[in-house]
């Protein structure tokens, strides 16, 4: 039962709600992700990464069966307004909240809000989420103080402008609207002892930028990848990655293959995962079961064998048949050629024949459906669903199925007209965030050259949807708002087809790159190694404060022990086994029919 905090506090949480949801809010999309809940929670009460996924998972956790992938900022209202005051973002807010609206400003400073939404040793200001605009309103604030533009600000102007121009406070988020004029001085008075450290009695430019911008701590690193250790052999199922883990543009990484048959050798299970967003999981098997091509794999000396491999396109389908998109959703599908189609009319024929899908639209064709779109919108956001009030309008939503590719006609336009539609309604549904591919050409054989990937697409049409368009936008890939049920979920289901517990302190996902393969272990709560072989490396974990991976390794290859360690391994397993007359060979994998 929850502890019931008094309605004086309660009140005073839910008056900062709006401040806290829009500095959380990093990516100004109307929604809380679960990843910037994290980052919240860190900055407000300065925990660690893994408190603080904790923490989040609290805020998030639901009484229905699948926890939402966001908050609305109803939704996260309503959980400050009945959650326990014994949470730590009741606590956080609620610190947060009495410091901002006590008129003892003065007296509480050094104790109060400064050192609460500023702390040297936390290395940023609370209010601080990374954005160029926040920086611009920082730039902003110093130049209104540095009026003779010599680039120095003494307490004389930092207090006169805090008088002169009410912008400062809205500029700097700073409680001083609540305060008379004196309260005001006080306040810039004591804010700028604490930002002037040296007692020069000047506070230049970058000792202000440095105080409000300051460089975010360095992120915890991950310890490497040890499989002789007891904690690494506890995990038995692995999610492997595709592209720059097990294989590249040229053909599989070396020790792969290896890997791969020390997985099955083991009696452990194992998927691959591919964020590829135009092709099918068959695609991929008989990629890397082509005879004689350098992308074969033969685990154990045999073909690869069905059934281990899944797509985001797959999931991207399982996601639009699940009951997302009703009979006669009208649907934009943006692809280069109609694989899609294909996997949608065998998954559910019936439904696929009820949408009405283009494959090309123009800004008249966009127009019309666009009132489509909003007369959705309104009924889904109307208070009253009752039968009284008719069929509902059908659903609209613009699809891309792509690896990056884009058809021929994908002209101005087309992209009018997507964003016409996106912008009074429609949803958005594509496969993945990988912003970039890899690429080879043969006369630079040493280098590695980016193409455009999904993400550089999707991120361009999503900027077309207004800030109002809460949870109207779904990523069913690896480290997607959806992804986590229909790629890492269907992932842990096929472990357990082969015979694995589907225990997730048992998984581990591997891959390349921080924004997917990482964040899809943290979201689905499994364990993640970052292969340092591909498009990430571990210098870059500080551009990714939340997508924390547990492991880092140099390449797959290291994933499997050594062939010494595997031989001492064997020894220690062989020993008691054949004392007690049984064979030493370990099990082979299940797999279902």
């Amino acid at each position: 039962m929850a502890a019931s905090a008094s309605a004086s506090d309660r009140e005073l949480v839910l008056q900062v709600a709006r401040t806290a949801f829009m500095f959380a809010d990093t990516d100004n999309s109307g929604v809380l992700e679960f990843e910037e809940a994290t980052l919240l929670m860190q900055r407000l009460a300065g925990t660690s990464v893994g408190s603080a996924v904790d923490d989040a998972r609290e805020l998030f956790a639901s009484s229905s069966a699948v926890e939402p992938t966001f908050l609305t900022y109803e939704e996260f209202v309503l959980r400050l307004a009945t959650c326990s005051e014994d949470t730590l973002l009741f606590k956080s807010l609620l610190a947060f909240a009495r410091d901002m609206l006590d008129s003892g400003v003065l007296a509480k400073l050094r104790t109060g809000v400064l050192s609460k939404v500023r702390s040297r040793e936390a290395g940023s200001h609370v209010l601080d989420n990374g954005s160029e605009a926040w920086r611009e309103s920082v730039e902003a604030a110093f130049a209104l103080c540095d009026a003779d533009n010599d680039g120095l600000m003494s307490k004389d102007d930092l207090i006169g402008a805090a008088a002169q121009y009410p912008l400062m406070g809205q500029l700097l988020d700073l409680p001083v609207r609540r305060f008379d004029l004196e309260e005001v001085q006080h306040y810039m008075r004591a804010t700028f002892e604490a930002i002037d450290e040296d007692g020069s009695g000047n506070i230049c430019r970058h000792e202000w930028i440095s105080y409000f911008c300051a460089c975010p701590p360095s992120v915890p690193r991950p310890v490497s990848w040890d499989p002789t250790s007891a904690e690494c052999q506890r995990v038995t199922g692995f999610i492997f990655d595709c592209d720059g883990t097990i294989y590249q543009p040229s053909g599989m990484v070396t020790g792969a293959e290896e890997t791969l048959s020390w997985v099955m050798q083991s009696g452990f299970q194992y998927v691959l995962l591919s964020n590829t967003g135009a092709k099918p999981k068959t695609a991929l098997q008989s990629k890397l079961a082509a005879e004689g091509s350098p992308f074969e794999c033969r685990p154990g000396g045999q073909p690869l064998p069905a059934g281990l491999c899944y797509t985001a396109a797959d999931a991207q389908v399982d996601f639009m048949t699940s009951g997302h998109l009703p009979a006669a959703s009208k649907l934009l599908v943006l692809a280069p050629d109609d694989l899609w189609e294909q996997m949608l009319r065998q998954r559910e024929p019936r439904l696929f024949e009820s949408w009405d899908i283009r494959r090309g639209m123009d800004v008249t064709e966009a127009k019309e459906w666009s009132q489509l779109a909003r007369a959705r919108l309104e009924w889904e956001q109307s208070e009253r669903q009752d039968e009284a009030r008719g069929d509902p309008p059908p659903k609209v939503a613009v699809v891309l199925f792509s690896d990056g590719e884009v058809a021929s006609d994908w002209s101005y336009e087309r992209i009018h007209a997507i964003t016409v539609l996106l912008g009074f309604g429609a949803e958005f549904i594509y496969t993945a965030e990988d912003s970039t591919n890899p690429s080879i050409d043969e006369r630079y054989p040493d280098t590695i050259f980016p193409m455009p990937g999904p993400g550089m697409f999707a991120q361009m049409l999503k900027r077309a949807m207004p800030p109002s368009s809460t949870g109207r936008s779904f990523c069913c890939g690896k480290g997607g708002n959806v992804g986590r049920t229909f790629m890492i979920d269907r992932a842990i289901e096929m472990l357990k087809q082969q015979g694995h517990s589907g225990e997730r302190d048992q998984v581990m996902i591997v891959g390349d790159r921080f924004d997917t393969d990482i964040r899809a272990g943290v979201l689905a709560g499994i364990k993640s190694c970052l292969i340092e072989s591909g498009a990430h490396s571990l210098d870059m974990a500080d551009q990714f404060p939340v997508d924390v991976p547990s492991y880092t390794a140099p390449s797959v290859a290291s994933i499997a022990p050594s062939v010494e360690a595997r031989k001492t391994l064997a020894q220690i397993i062989a020993g008691p086994r054949a004392l007690a007359g049984l064979p030493c060979a370990a099990p082979q994998p299940r797999l279902s029919p």
